[in-house]
Formats: C-alpha cells, sequence, structure tokens
C-alpha cells in the first residue's frame, strides 16, 4: 500500500493464498460484498480478513482484531478491498442535488439503501483493490515515516489501517477522478509526525508542562483547524460556485497551456494560488477551475468568526481552514496550525487565499496583506518544506456585480450590512447578464527554502514578486479599454468609428509590449466586441445615443466613479507611458538648459508622488522600462530630447493618442483636494484623520462642481487616504508650523500644475479625434 498509482487487481497478479485482506466496509452489506468477492478468488484455502470502517474516518476504529492479525509472518501481502457505488451517468454531469445533503451521499449508501442497489443492478458494487504491501514494508514505512512507536499500544495497527485507507483513495480516485483527493486521517498523521513531537517537546522545555498535557491541549484544536472534505460537499460547493456565476458565459476562458503548466505544478510542488481580490465571487473561480479540470481541491482559509451552524459545517466540509484572529500568546495553537500547514503543502494539497487580503475598492492590486504568507512560510521553514510555489491567479469580470457598492462608499454612504436580504439581492442581481469570465495564471514565485519567521524584508520581496506577477498577467479586456478611452475623452462622447479606431490603436499598442489580450480583443472579432459592448450599455455603465447620424458612446458623470474602477484594473500596463507622456508635457512649457536631466529628474518626482497607488520596480529596472518605451515612441528619443525644446514637440507629437491624462488626473486631483485642505490649517493644527477624510469628500464635491476637479472618479475615501500617506511620507501631516504650511501650499500648486497639465493633454487628445482613421464606418 502506498499515495501512489495503484496495481492492477490482484485477480492479474500472483497466486492469493497467504493474504491478509483489510475490508472498508461501511456496514453489513458491503461487508458480504468483500467477503464474497474473497472466497470467490481464493480457492480453497480460508483466507484472512478484517473489516475495518476506515472510509468514515469521523470514529475511532477498534483496531484489536488487526493488532492480533498482524503478528503474522512478515512477508505475508496486506490487502485492503472496498465497494465504490457507482451512480449512473454521474461521471458526465456531476448531478448531484441539495436532496442529498438531506438524504446522504449516493456513493456511500447506508444498509438498506445498498440492498435495493443490488436488487436492481449488482454491476453498481465495483470491487476496489487498493496496492498490497508485505507487513515487513510496512512496518519499514512506519519506521520511517513516525519514528516508531508502541506497538502494544496500536500505533502500527493505526498506521496499517491508515495505509490501507490511502491505498483505496487512490484507487477510489481512479473511477471517480482526482478533484476527490482529500486528505484523510490529518489529527493522527500529526500526532505521530516526529516533527511535530519534537515541536511539542520544545514547547514542554519552555513552559515546563509535560508532552502529554500539551497533546491534550492539542487535540481540541486539531478538530477546530481542520477542514474535513468529502465528496458530497465538494460536489454541493462547485454546485454554488456554478450558481453564483450564473449571469456570465458558461465557460470560463483560460490558455490550455496554462492549465496543464498548473497542473503539473500541483502535482509535483508545494503550492498556494493567490487570487487578486475584486469581489465576492472571485475567490471561488480557483476553485471551480481545478474542481472541472479534475484538479485536486483547493484548501482557502477563513476566520473562526465565520464558523457558525449550518455554513461553517458547509464550508469546513468542503475545504475551508478556520483561524482564530489572534493566537500569539497560544503555542500549542500555533504549532498545530503550522505543522497542518506544512502536512498539507508536504501531500500536495494547494492552499488558496486573497493576496490583498480584501476587495479592491479601486480596482487596482492593493497592497499584500502578509498574514496568511507569513504562516505558510513559517510552517514552511519550520518543517524544513522546500520548493513551495506560489502561483498568482487572476480573474477578469466583463461586469463586477460589487462595483457599484465600492463607487458608493468612496463618495461616502454608508455600506449596506451583510444579511440575508442583502445576500439573497446579492444572489439575484449575479443571475443579470454580465459578459466572460477569463482566468489568467502567471510564471509562479517559487520559495526553494522558506526565510526565517523574523525575516520581514525577505516576505516582501515574495510578495511584491508576486504582486508584479499578478500585474503583469492581468489582461485588457473590453470593459477596461472602452472606460480609459471613455474617460479619458469626458465630457466630450466618442462615436462608434472613433471608439473602434482607438481600440484598434490600444491593442496594437499592447502586442507590441506583450499585454494580455481578452479573446475579443486579441481576435479583432467586431461580434464579439459589439455582443460585449451590448452587454455594458444593458447594465447602464455605458450610454448609446442612436438617434443621430451616428451612434455615440459616452459614460454618465455619475458612472465615473465606477467606469474608474474598471479603468484603474489596467491602469499599470499604461503607468509608464503616462508618466513619460506628462514628463514630456511638463517640460514643453518649461525653461531648461538640460531637457534630458530635467525630464528624468520629472520621473522620479512623479514616481515619488504616486508610491502609494502603484507597484514600481527598483529604480534602475523601472528607468530600463522606461527607456525601452520611450525607444518603442520614437528610436532617436534620446537625440531628440536632448535637442531641447523642439525635439520635446517631436516626442509628444509621437505619443499620440495621448493617455497619461487619463491614468493619473484622478490621482492628482484627489491629492488636491487633501492638499487644500491641510493648506488651510492653522499653525498648532493637528491632524485627525477621520475628520480629514470626512471634510475632503464634502470639499471634494465642491471642487467638482467648481470644475477644480474635472471628474466624480478623483472623490473618494482611498484615494484621500493615499494622499494623506503621501503628506504623512514627505513631513508635511505633522503639526502644522509656518514653514510646513507654506510647503503644503506649494504641494497643492505642484498638484494642481499637473492637473492642469493634463487637462492640455486631454485638449490635445480631443482635437485629435476628428483625424483618427476609422475602419470604413463599422460600427461598435
Amino acid at each position: 500500500m502506498a499515495d501512489g498509482t495503484p496495481r492492477l487487481p490482484l485477480a492479474a497478479e500472483t497466486e492469493t493464498a497467504d493474504r491478509l485482506y483489510i475490508i472498508d466496509a461501511r456496514n453489513r452489506v458491503e461487508r458480504r460484498v468483500l467477503l464474497d468477492w474473497i472466497h470467490a478468488t481464493s480457492g480453497d484455502q480460508e483466507p484472512e480478513w478484517v473489516s475495518l470502517a476506515i472510509a468514515d474516518g469521523d470514529h475511532a476504529l477498534d483496531l484489536d482484531q488487526l493488532k492480533a492479525r498482524l503478528a503474522g509472518a512478515s512477508e505475508r501481502p496486506v490487502v485492503p478491498l472496498r465497494v465504490a457505488w457507482r451512480i449512473p451517468n454521474f461521471e458526465r454531469d456531476r448531478a448531484l442535488k441539495l436532496r442529498h445533503l438531506i438524504f446522504g451521499d449516493p456513493r456511500q449508501p447506508g444498509s438498506l439503501r445498498a440492498r435495493l442497489i443490488l436488487w436492481r443492478d449488482r454491476r453498481r458494487a465495483q470491487i476496489l483493490v487498493g496496492e498490497a504491501a508485505t507487513q515487513a514494508a510496512l512496518k519499514a514505512r512506519f519506521l520511517a515515516q513516525t519514528g516508531g512507536g508502541d506497538e502494544g499500544d496500536g500505533e502500527f495497527a493505526g498506521f496499517v489501517a491508515r495505509q490501507a485507507g490511502l491505498a483505496l483513495d487512490v484507487a477510489e480516485r481512479g473511477i471517480r477522478g482526482s478533484r476527490y483527493k482529500v486528505p484523510r486521517f490529518v489529527a493522527d498523521s500529526l500526532r505521530t509526525d516526529p516533527r511535530f513531537r519534537a515541536a511539542l517537546a520544545d514547547l514542554s522545555a519552555s513552559l515546563d508542562r509535560p508532552v502529554a498535557d500539551l497533546l491534550r491541549e492539542a487535540r481540541p484544536m486539531m478538530k477546530e483547524v481542520i477542514a474535513r472534505p468529502s465528496a458530497l460537499f465538494l460536489d454541493l460547493r462547485a454546485r454554488l460556485d456554478r450558481m453564483m456565476f450564473g449571469g456570465y458565459a458558461p465557460a470560463m476562458e483560460i490558455d490550455a497551456v496554462e492549465l496543464a503548466k498548473l497542473r503539473g505544478i500541483l502535482r509535483e510542488h508545494p503550492t498556494c494560488i493567490l487570487f487578486t481580490h475584486k469581489t465576492y465571487i472571485d475567490g471561488a473561480t480557483p476553485s471551480r477551475l481545478l474542481y472541472e479540470s479534475d484538479m485536486p481541491m483547493l484548501h482557502s482559509f477563513g476566520g473562526a468568526n465565520l464558523d457558525f451552524a449550518v455554513m461553517g459545517e458547509f464550508f469546513r466540509r468542503s475545504g475551508m481552514i478556520f483561524i482564530r484572529r489572534s493566537f500569539q500568546d497560544q503555542p500549542v495553537y500555533k504549532a498545530v496550525l503550522r505543522h497542518y500547514i506544512a502536512w498539507l503543502l508536504a501531500k500536495r494539497f494547494p492552499l488558496s487565499w486573497a493576496f490583498e487580503g480584501t476587495r479592491s475598492r479601486l480596482g487596482k492590486l492593493m497592497p499584500p496583506k502578509y498574514g496568511l504568507m507569513k504562516y505558510v512560510l513559517d510552517a514552511a521553514h519550520a518543517t524544513g518544506t522546500r520548493d513551495v510555489h506560489f502561483v498568482p491567479f487572476v480573474t477578469s469580470f466583463d461586469l463586477i456585480r460589487d462595483v457599484e457598492e465600492y463607487a458608493a462608499e468612496q463618495t461616502g454612504r454608508s455600506k449596506k450590512p451583510e444579511s440575508l436580504s442583502w445576500f439573497l439581492g446579492y444572489m439575484k442581481s449575479l443571475k443579470e447578464p454580465s459578459g466572460r469570465i477569463r482566468l489568467d495564471i502567471g510564471e509562479p514565485v517559487v520559495i526553494d527554502t522558506a526565510p526565517a519567521p523574523d525575516d520581514k524584508r525577505a516576505l516582501e520581496k515574495i510578495a511584491f514578486a508576486v504582486a508584479v506577477e499578478a500585474n503583469r498577467v492581468t489582461p485588457l479586456t473590453v470593459t477596461s479599454v472602452m472606460c480609459l478611452i471613455l474617460l479619458g475623452t469626458a465630457p466630450r462622447g466618442v462615436t462608434a468609428a472613433e471608439l473602434l479606431a482607438t481600440i484598434g490603436a490600444v491593442t496594437d499598442w499592447a502586442r507590441a509590449r506583450g499585454i494580455r489580450l481578452s479573446r475579443e480583443l486579441e481576435s479583432s472579432d467586431n461580434a464579439a466586441l459589439s455582443a460585449t459592448v451590448d452587454t455594458l450599455v444593458a447594465s447602464g455603465l455605458l450610454t448609446r445615443y442612436e438617434a443621430g447620424s451616428e451612434n455615440v458612446y459616452s459614460i454618465e458623470p455619475a458612472k465615473h466613479p465606477m467606469a474608474s474602477y474598471y479603468r484603474n484594473i489596467i491602469a499599470h500596463h499604461f503607468l509608464d507611458r503616462a508618466m513619460i507622456e506628462l514628463a514630456l508635457c511638463e517640460l514643453r512649457d518649461a525653461d531648461s538648459r538640460d531637457a534630458t536631466a530635467a525630464f528624468w529628474a520629472k520621473i522620479d518626482r512623479l514616481r515619488d508622488l504616486f508610491k502609494f497607488e502603484f507597484f514600481y520596480p527598483p529604480r534602475d529596472e523601472h528607468r530600463a522600462a522606461l527607456e525601452a518605451e520611450l525607444e518603442r515612441i520614437d528610436p532617436v528619443w534620446d537625440r531628440r530630447l536632448a535637442s531641447g525644446d523642439r525635439g520635446v514637440a517631436q516626442l509628444i507629437r509621437r505619443c499620440q493618442p495621448l493617455v497619461g491624462h487619463a491614468i493619473l488626473l484622478p490621482f492628482a486631483e484627489a491629492y488636491s483636494v487633501v492638499a487644500e485642505i491641510l493648506a488651510r490649517a492653522r499653525p498648532g493644527d493637528e491632524v485627525d484623520e477621520k475628520a480629514l477624510l470626512d471634510a475632503a469628500l464634502t470639499e471634494g464635491k465642491q471642487a467638482y462642481l467648481l470644475r477644480r476637479i474635472s471628474s466624480e472618479a478623483a472623490i473618494g475615501k482611498l484615494l484621500f487616504a493615499n494622499g494623506l500617506s503621501l503628506m504623512r511620507h514627505i513631513g508635511l501631516a505633522d503639526t502644522a508650523t509656518p514653514d510646513s504650511l507654506i510647503a503644503r501650499r506649494a504641494l497643492l500648486i505642484e498638484l494642481r500644475g499637473l492637473a492642469n497639465v493634463m487637462e492640455s493633454m486631454r485638449l490635445t487628445t480631443l482635437a485629435l479625434a476628428d483625424r483618427l482613421p476609422t475602419p470604413g464606418g463599422s460600427d461598435a
């Protein structure tokens, strides 16, 4: 028996005499079926067997009979047997229903149900024969994995029973699929793991408590932490996942090569799938993908406060690990969690969580939360687990139902509390047509040896690498590109012909830089593009005016905060271009003797101003990327830049159409609102963050009405909070002094100057609109 590929059934092997059969039977009917098979294949010799309900892992096994049987010859093979109950047509459509929660899993029938099945069709009871192993081989494996134990207390017999169960699980996955690979006997495996025992011994010495006391304390903690997934609940969870995506196209789009690569990673390496978090439901896309692709199930993480009543049990049985909010002063709990995570990684059970820790309210990738990543790395470090793969996972939706909620929150309206009525309303909204779902999988960030628990710098570097890769594989979608274009031209609308031409220019630009494109953009399929646009118009995100000679698209001002969310999802792809454009346009109106030095100084300043909004590579790498972008704009950019004003003007013309204002203007305008409030302070005034953010919402609305800011997309709590973070970073959020007030006013003037430059960029782009090539009058 082994946790590997099962061998051929014993009938195809050598003689069947002198074997010890371990019968995994839940009831008398299964035991009778298996005994009939044993007697039919054993010839004249009376076989030896032991019956144990191994598959039902919720109770302790009576091992006395097995201990007695294991006293036989060491070279005798031990053969595990189980009945697999087949469901007609189930493998085709996975047709489990919610009623199975009440009546039970039809793959695990009770005695009466099993008799009825046999009466109707005996072929539905399929005999599973697990991989056999001699008692000597099992003893060697026992010593290697556990370090040995007292055979008199049943540790070896328990180990043999667990090995039989694992071998039968492997055989059963051969007919049911890898999606049903679930962890078994976790608590027993942890208790007998030499590394866990050593950890408890160390705690015993440091806490001056007996190991036996610590082990007793650990038992209920194991029950609390360890997930108990089963096939029934995995199927029901998959059904719930499909219900949540009812408004989207049935098939999720994913590259077949990436899917095959992920399959190999999950098979060969300890793996964590880190998904970007835009909506309540994107955490379900990795689990749905793995289930539908017949790959091992994911273990996800949830707070212990969610472990209540029916829902807590449902999620625990479908793979959720509930963790206490705080356990720094609970060393035994910490040891249990650490070794449980390490056990899952070692057994190739992938873990999954939201990389950002919370849903992004702005669309951009949020700063990572380190907690769960630290738990995993600490577990890997403590147990010597190597080669951990962190796989970035990005889900792109044509429409996200949460965005309206985010826009409301950012403009100061109270968030609706979660409740049953809220949940039902949200589920109903998910049935509305919402377009397509696309999945993109990044290159794994591989950790050969986990850093020490106190190495915060290493943790930050790993998280940063995951963030950069997640950004890299985020594709341009029709929704995000249209929002980018229409926000860049607002308040002017765009004709259908202009829209198609600009989308074509953006996609050509993206292809040249290796940026991923959604299927409609990649194929340049106008019919598919039109279908997506129709969905966006029907949702109210876009407006389409059809009464004139041409269809005209625009975004209502009230929808700008929502549209900016989709624009922000792809903003990082355009950041280098935006910074180049803005630095050049600032130079155009400046009197600089050394344009090259001034250009790079402005780039550095922009990098510093917006450091709380974007992930930057190190300065040298970033400069190389900017130079590569300049090379694409103009191969002789350096000579033009060195030539002064005329060369700068030539570079700006080669940048047309400009996008910098569409990317950076909302941030500059939001920051200017915060800077103005701080600049109006009096010497000695302190900064109250809550009061300042509340005031910024009010002042931001006023600034919009006075058109000091161009769009309501610049009004948002998180934008204002990031502006305040910048002020703190540069020392302008301390107690007001005459000098700091002067510096605050200088920053306000700088930010307003940037906004004015970007407004001129917008007008330049609008002036270009009539000169854009049109593709034969095609309609979007």
